[in-house]
This record gives C-alpha cells, structure tokens and sequence, in this order.
C-alpha cells in the first residue's frame, strides 16, 4: 500500500514538472516574439498648426525717475509687476512718494531701501505698453500661411497646462530667416517677462483644432 501511494506521487512530480517547463517555455517565447515585433507607429503631427517659440516682453522700456527727494523708506513694487498710473512705487523718510508715471510692467528695479532719491534718479524701467508681446519668427517656407490679425493660442513652456489667447502682428521689420511677428496677448496672466513659451498659429486653409483643446505637444 505505501508503495503505491509513493509511486502515485513521484509521478505527479513528473507530471507538475513536464507542464511547468512547457509553460515557461511558452511564456519565454511569447515575449521573445512581443521583443522581436514591429515598433508602435510613429505620432504624426498636427499638419494644421505651426509651433514656434519666443521669449515673453513688453516692448520698449524707458526709466522711472524718482521726481522728488529723499531717502527709501519703504518699497512696494517687484520686477514684472504691473501698476496702473499713479500707483505708488516707493514710500520716502520724508512722507513723500514716487509714482508710476503711466500703466504698464515694471521690467527692473533700480532701488534699495535707506537709498538717497533726488528728482532724477531712475528707480527701474517701465514698459511702454500696458500689454504683454511674445516675438517669433516665422520660417519663410511658412510665412504665406500665416495671416496677421489671427488669433492664436500661447503657453509658458514650463506650464503647458495654461493656454491663453494672442493675435498676430507683423513687427517692424523682418528676420533674414523668415518673418517677425508680434504676438500681442488679451491677458497678462500667467506669462512673466522674460520666460519661454510656445505660439501655436494656424496654417492658412488648413482646419483649425478645437479652441479649448490642449496643446497638441502636450496631450
């Protein structure tokens, strides 16, 4: 009786290890021939868009002069704000102020606190316009498709998350590489002067994706 049931199962030993070895070798085929197979199609680009990239300013700038004397007491501006004309930049020992002298960005800052003004001391640089720009080039081969005046969609290439609105204008003169455009933006949040971002245009003819889709690079 022992005897049997000891050959009973020295033989489902043999059996369990017969299965099991087809079934690894199975399974090492299988991803041998999942390794071996075709790589996945290529993503084709969006052919109704051009992407390009520019460098988030203002325009020109001219100096904020102080217009009085004294010495900082208090500051109450940073680099790439933006004040409304008359908003008070700095507070002096002596109870007087200085004040922006139009609506635009603050694009640098010239002043410390305990520093001595007098009338003609530039404090910083203000925009001359009260509006952010992003310039870009675009490539001669693509320039007949691109039309001044269209409405275009920009990001910060650090958030890609947050898209808002801009409109081509053609600069005042054009790049031996192609043509310089203007990307005037309908708001100032959240791009800050200086940082990169991406100007996603519509090529001329071609269908124009869905305004509140995200950028097709960042999907």
């Amino acid at each position: 009786m022992k005897k049997s049931i000891l050959i009973a199962i020295v033989f489902v030993l043999i059996g369990g290890a017969v299965l099991g070895r087809r079934w690894w070798v199975k399974s090492t085929a299988e991803v041998t021939a999942l390794a071996a197979g075709p790589a996945p199609a290529a993503v084709i680009p969006d052919s109704t868009v051009l992407e390009l990239t520019g460098r988030v300013s203002a325009g020109g700038t001219e100096p904020v002069l102080a217009k009085t004397t004294g010495r900082v007491r208090t500051i109450f501006f940073a680099e790439g704000d933006f004040v409304r004309q008359g908003a008070v930049l700095a507070k002096l020992n002596n109870f007087t102020f200085v004040l922006a002298p139009h609506s635009g960005f603050l694009v640098s800052r010239h002043l410390t606190a305990g520093q001595y003004l007098n009338r003609t001391t530039a404090i910083g640089t203000i925009s001359t316009r009260p509006y952010l720009l992003v310039p870009v080039v675009v490539p001669a081969t693509e320039a007949a498709s691109i039309r001044p005046g269209d409405s275009v969609r920009v990001w910060a290439a650090a958030r890609p998350t947050r898209v808002v609105t801009g409109v081509a204008s053609p600069a005042a003169a054009d790049d031996p590489a192609g043509t310089n455009l203007e990307i005037r933006l309908t708001s100032r949040a959240p791009l800050r002067i200086g940082e990169q971002a991406k100007v996603q245009l519509h090529r001329q003819g071609l269908a124009a994706p869905v305004a509140d889709a995200a950028p097709a690079a960042h999907r």
